[in-house]
Parts: structure tokens; sequence; C-alpha cells
């Protein structure tokens, strides 16, 4: 399949960025999309074209699509409704469900010959692991609930219209440039700053799959043939508990500050494990995990290192 016929939404969230970087090394051109383009000057991507698409604005895919025509569709464009007025189940069901299903519709009306669909480990909930894409949903959250129902109406069109979708399941997704909203990113943040860091007592569990990683088994998903109508897994096959992951980092990073394990409680939501079957990945897509958990938590702090380094030689130069 030629990649360089390929639309990306959310192209501008963290993975959308590496997924980029990955394509354009390779020699491809894909045409991007997000909800609200930047200024010119931040859109660095020069091998790119970047359209502003707002997914919940209906017939705005409808439309793109027909300019467009492209041949692969990657879907990573969802929310989890945090901060979001109107609350999350409301945000979810507006962007995840609804205009997922819209956007499913326009990309098979113009003959998109494969459609990458990007769910979420939260999918599965509370199901012991390793947890198999043959799971049923015990989702504890509404993102996750709300991803569990995109990925059935795909499924659902697949069977009834052909509509030629794979969904991919990404585990705990980690890396550079993550946001510091995330576990990883942020305590690595305080490692590398220097602030202390409160977390729960950390027993959970999470399959940690660092993002480059996953970039390949997302281009993966978009050329192999001969794989629609199947839900894909993307971890390490490892489960690791976050106060050990924790305490790798404190360590790694040679951190000063008091790493507080047990000074807050964890949210019901984040009281389940995670971990990944990935067997299909490796036969289906010939994928698995390049990256160890010491070796993506070095790059992740390098790089906050480089960015703070930098940042502070900007400051002393004005």
């Amino acid at each position: 399949m030629a990649l360089n016929e390929i639309v990306i939404t959310g192209a501008s969230g963290f993975i959308g960025r590496h997924l980029i970087g990955q394509l354009v090394s390779r020699g491809y051109s894909p045409i991007l999309t997000t909800r609200k383009l930047r200024p010119a000057g931040q859109m660095s991507d020069t091998a790119c074209r970047w359209f502003e698409l707002d997914l919940t604005r209906s017939g705005s895919s409808r439309d793109l699509l027909n300019e467009l025509k492209p041949k692969v569709l990657i879907h990573l464009a969802g929310t989890r409704g945090r901060n979001d007025a109107r609350g999350a189940e409301v945000a979810c069901e507006e962007l995840n469900i609804r205009a997922t299903s819209e956007l499913l519709e326009s990309a098979m009306a113009v003959g998109v010959a494969r459609i990458v669909i990007v769910g979420s480990a939260e999918e599965y909930g509370k199901h012991p692991g390793p947890q198999q894409e043959s799971s049923s949903s015990k989702s504890a959250s509404v993102y996750g609930n709300s991803k569990a129902i995109a990925t059935s109406n795909a499924l659902r069109m697949y069977n009834e219209k052909g509509c030629p979708a794979v969904i991919v399941r990404p585990f705990t997704v980690y890396g550079p440039d993550q946001p510091t909203d995330m576990f990883i990113a942020e305590a690595v943040d305080a490692a590398v700053r220097g602030v202390d860091f409160r977390m729960s007592d950390g027993y959970q569990k999470r399959d940690l799959v660092f993002v480059e990683d996953v970039v390949r088994g997302l281009i993966a998903a978009a050329t192999v043939p001969n794989i629609e109508g199947q839900i894909i897994n993307l971890g390490s096959g490892i489960a690791h508990t976050l106060r050990e992951v924790a305490q790798r980092i404190w360590e790694i990073a040679a951190a000063r500050s008091l790493l507080m394990i047990g000074a807050r409680k964890a949210q019901p939501g984040e009281l389940y494990d995670t971990w990944a079957d990935i067997t299909l990945a490796q036969s289906l897509l010939n994928w698995s995990p390049t990256v160890s958990l010491n070796r993506g938590l070095e790059r992740t702090i390098e790089h906050v290192r480089k960015q703070l380094e930098e940042r502070s030689q900007r400051c002393l130069a004005v």
C-alpha cells in the first residue's frame, strides 16, 4: 500500500508526532489532520500537508476525505473528556463513538482500502492477564467504554458492509514528549527536575510499551494485507507494578528528590492490571517490541534532561 496516500487524524498528539517522524524518515509524505491548526511556524513537518478537521462537526470527514481520496486512514483522534465542561460521557460519545462511526462511513464511501483504528487497553478493564483480543469488555472508565463501543461498531461495519478496519489496542504507551498528565511522564519530569513525587502504593500492574514500538505496529497494521476485521494488541507482553517502574526511574535518573510511594490513594479507575497477550501481533504483523523498559526509560529521561538544558540556555541568552 502506498503510504504517501495516508491520512492521519489526531496527528498533533503524542503518538501522532512520533508516527509522522517515522513515516517522514522513510520517505513518505502523510496528510495530517488536527482539530485546530497551530500557528504556521509551529507546523515544522514541511514534508507533510496539514488540514484542520473537526470530526465532531457533521459532514467534515466526508468533505475532506472526498477531496483527498486517500488509500489508508490511521485514526488516532480521540478524547478522555477530562477537561470538557459538558462531562466525559458527552465528550467521549461525541468523538470516540459518533464521529468515529461517521469517519468510517466516509472512508468507505471514497474507497479507502485500509482503516487503522487506535483502540485502548482500557477496553478490557478488570480481566486477568495476559489479556487476549477475544476477551469481552469490562471497562471501568467512560473512556474505555466509549472505545469498546467504537470497536464493536467497526467490527459490525466490517461484517455487514466489508469496512476495511483493523483495530489496534496499545497498552500503556510512554516515551519522549508525552504530556505530563500520564504516570511515567509525570514521574520522569519530577525525577529530572528534583521534585518530590507523590503516588499511590503502586501495586497495580501495567504493560508498558515504548512509543516507537507502537508506531512500528501502526505502520504494519496499515500495510500488512488481509488482516481486516482483526483486533490486535500492541504491548510488551510483560506487566510491571507502578511502584517498580517509579523506583527504576529514580535509580536511572539518580534522582535526589523523594519518591513518596503510598502518599496518596489510587483512584478507583486505576485499580486494575493490564498485561497484553501479543501473540496475534507477532503472527499477523510480524511485530514484537524491541525497546526494553530500562532503555525506554533511559531515552525518556535523556530527552527531558535535554529539554531542560535547552530551556535553561535560552533563558540565559535573553
